[in-house]
């Protein structure tokens, strides 16, 4: 066996700075596997858990413009005064939601009629009528939409079913 001294000279310095390269190039490459397979199984969990909440968002909304639906079919049979006391509430509910799940930027888009064309007689119903429709309008737009928005935080859709 030589010498210590002779262990960090020369080539044999050379092989040990080599080893000792490959040792912690190699133990730095496997930790950044490590973290770098952590990192993708937190990020599955989390897309798991947004594609989820997308689906009951959707749903909800699906369910706002089936009732909206509803709604303008059944205006013909009622008073006024009930129609719009109905057309109120189910658009009180569909903005509730709209801003729980996405915020009050979404929300007031929900209430405006910017941009839309509707036809009418004038009439207090055929007003109702449109007013329905256009929140549909903007609810279908919003739907066509949920793939790409995130639900808020704080958005429990427990709340709306």
């Amino acid at each position: 066996m030589p010498a210590f001294q002779y262990w960090f000279t020369g080539g044999a310095l050379a092989a040990f700075l080599a080893i000792l390269t490959t040792v912690s190039t190699l133990g730095y490459a496997w930790y950044r596997a490590a973290l770098t397979e952590l990192e993708s199984a937190s990020s599955k969990v989390e897309t798991a858990a947004q594609k989820s909440e997308t689906t009951r968002v959707k749903t909800l909304l699906g369910k706002a413009i089936a009732a909206g639906d509803t709604l303008i079919r059944d205006l013909k049979d009622k008073e006024i005064d009930q129609a719009e006391k109905d057309a109120q509430t189910w658009g009180g509910k569909t903005h509730s939601l709209i801003a729980a799940a996405y915020g009050d930027g979404e929300a007031a888009l929900f209430l405006d009629s910017s941009g839309y064309v509707f036809y009418g007689d004038g009439s207090p119903k055929s007003n109702i009528r449109n007013w329905i429709d256009g929140r549909m309008r903007r609810t279908t737009e919003l739907l066509r939409r949920t793939d790409t928005l995130t639900a808020r935080n704080e958005f429990d859709p427990a709340q709306f079913e």
